[in-house]
């Protein structure tokens, strides 16, 4: 009887531990799902706050107070991303121990029950809804189930939160190794500057030069092997590749004396061709564009060889990603998005948007595209509440996650052989091609063309956007500029030769360098209103980067670079 009375006793208690475990799991699983849900819809570390301040910057980059208010907010929303993260990996941590306390309880009160079947006992009616309660399997089945659904969610949004940009073993004070949206304006990482749309920031930009004279020309190099790529810059190191029928290179430039302070050969990466592709003279073997997230440099050639190298010059890693099948030679430059390097690969097999992963070149994804080919580039913008790579291509302009290659939305507005990439400005995405239209796009779940436009429509060149006014420059000739909200043409300018350049915006001023190699420099007004023109002494048509209030351009043979 005795026996039988303990046996109770710790019954009660296993019941009870039971109950109350049961209770904070469950608790727990409710906040775990809707943190995952969060998660899934804000980006706290791309707030809408800080990005307007970003947009205030761009039109007066000499406010200090404003670029410390900056650096404050993306300092505390880093601090709360790492205290955030902690929270989830606890969460879970604390629900795996909930759920094991209640299964050790029930298999407890299992072992227990056997030993004092006592028929005349009249249930206690405080006990009796823990009896009901646990008597109950479908209950205790459903909540198991809700428990480790919570858990993985909680494995999940952690996984998301670290592919986001901060690794496991972070905590809060510890830096990221993937740079913010304000380091990153603060170079010119990749094909038309921070985020490929054109916008140079934090640069009082020289508007007089002459290549001939040396007029403040600071330097210039020869370039021994040959690319139509442009320059990407990260702190003071210049990078450029080249590539003919012999060799493919890789060089780091010191941006204050151009030296040259290291070349990288790659001509050995397995399943390269043997043969190069019979690529047209005017795209060449090193088109594209490199990209840089300030630790590593990446590399993609007409041939599919990709590559990463660190900053002092050695290869990381290599692999190739099949000879384009390409008529002109494959020219999409690359971008970097937190841990993730981005190739748009759009082929006459038709198209794909690749992710490695930048540290080890493992595939993150291979998003088919159901496209025709192209040879514009990506852009990666915040569009409000989260960031989109979005692709220009023939028929869709389409926007992807750029952490999953999920699709996000697309639209039908593209035709012919498509070269310009995407501009954005003030939520609008602006695309064009010719033998299209020059289409306004608001993005979102349900995408809609806000204005389209048929006149002097470009070819080559990709547009660029402030949040009043889009410019576009043809292959013949002309620029015009628009309102960004209406499609009103203000003004168009007739000029002497063709433009497969991009134009850049810095400040109120808008540079767009002709074939010719003359730049021209004019405000970014409802009228046109030349500031000046500058001849750089030979033809160029890649894009110049803006940094350290000096422009660095490529020409055709030289390196340029202009400043005071």
């Amino acid at each position: 009887m005795n026996e039988n009375n303990n046996s109770r006793l710790w019954y009660n208690v296993a019941k009870r531990v039971a109950v109350v475990s049961a209770a904070f799991a469950l608790i727990l699983s409710v906040l775990l799902v809707v943190n995952y849900i969060q998660t899934k819809s804000v980006d706290p570390l791309n707030s809408k706050a800080l990005n307007q301040l970003m947009t205030q910057l761009q039109k007066d980059q000499n406010d200090e107070a404003l670029k410390e208010q900056i650096r404050a907010l993306d300092l505390l929303a880093r601090k709360a991303y790492f205290t955030y993260q902690w929270q989830i990996r606890t969460g879970g941590f604390l629900l795996f121990a909930f759920v094991l306390t209640f299964l050790i309880a029930l298999k407890y009160m299992s072992s227990l029950q056997a030993r004092f079947p006592d028929l005349t006992e009249i249930p206690d009616s405080e006990k009796a809804w823990e009896n009901r309660l646990l008597a109950r399997k479908y209950i205790i089945f459903t909540g198991l189930g809700l428990f480790v659904f919570a858990f993985v969610l909680s494995v999940l949004t952690e996984d998301e939160m670290s592919r986001a940009g901060f690794g496991k073993d972070e905590s809060p004070g510890e830096s990221s190794q993937i740079p913010g949206i304000e380091e990153i304006r603060k170079n010119w990482p990749n094909f038309r500057g921070p985020e490929g749309i054109g916008v140079a920031y934090n640069i009082t930009a020289p508007t007089q030069w002459d290549g001939k004279s040396g007029e403040n020309i600071q330097w210039k190099i020869e370039i021994p092997v040959p690319g139509y790529n442009s320059p990407v810059i990260w702190g003071k190191k210049l990078f450029l590749s080249g590539a003919d029928h012999k060799t493919q290179v890789v060089y780091c430039i010191d941006a204050d004396t151009g030296e040259i302070l290291w070349q990288t050969e790659l001509n050995d990466i397995s399943g390269s061709p043997d043969r190069r592709p019979d690529n047209s003279e005017d795209t060449g073997f090193a088109a594209p564009t490199m990209a840089t997230d300030g630790f590593r440099v990446f590399v993609i050639f007409g041939t599919g060889d990709v590559a990463c190298l660190n900053f002092e010059g050695n290869r990381i890693w290599a692999k190739n990603l099949g000879v384009p099948v390409n008529h002109y030679g494959h020219s999409s430059s690359l971008i970097t998005y937190r841990d993730a390097l981005l190739i748009q690969y759009d082929q006459n097999s038709g198209g794909r948007l690749i992710a490695l992963k930048t540290d080890t070149g493992d595939q993150v994804y291979d998003r088919q595209r159901d496209t025709e080919i192209s040879w514009a580039s990506p852009i990666v913008v915040n569009t409000g509440n989260r960031y989109e790579i979005i692709l220009n291509s023939n028929p869709d302009v389409v926007s992807y996650d750029p952490l999953t290659g999920q699709e996000l939305w697309r639209i039908d507005c593209m035709s012919g052989e498509v070269a310009p990439s995407l501009a954005y400005a003030d939520g609008i995405v602006f695309a064009v091609n010719e033998y299209a239209i020059l289409a306004a796009i608001k993005p979102g779940g349900t995408p809609k063309i806000l204005w389209e436009s048929e006149d002097d429509l470009s070819e080559v060149s990709s547009p660029v956007a402030n949040e009043d006014f889009v410019f576009v420059a043809t292959s013949y000739g002309t620029i015009s500029c628009f309102d960004g909200k209406t499609g009103e043409r203000y003004w168009f300018e007739d000029l002497p030769k063709g433009f497969y350049s991009s134009p850049i915006i810095t400040g109120d001023n808008v540079y767009l360098m002709d074939m010719a190699g003359t730049m021209y420099i004019f405000k970014a007004e409802k009228k046109f209103n030349l500031v000046n023109t500058c001849e750089l002494g030979e033809s160029a048509v890649t894009i110049p980067a803006f940094m350290h209030n000096r422009i660095y351009i490529r020409g055709l043979k030289n390196l340029y670079c202009i400043g005071k």
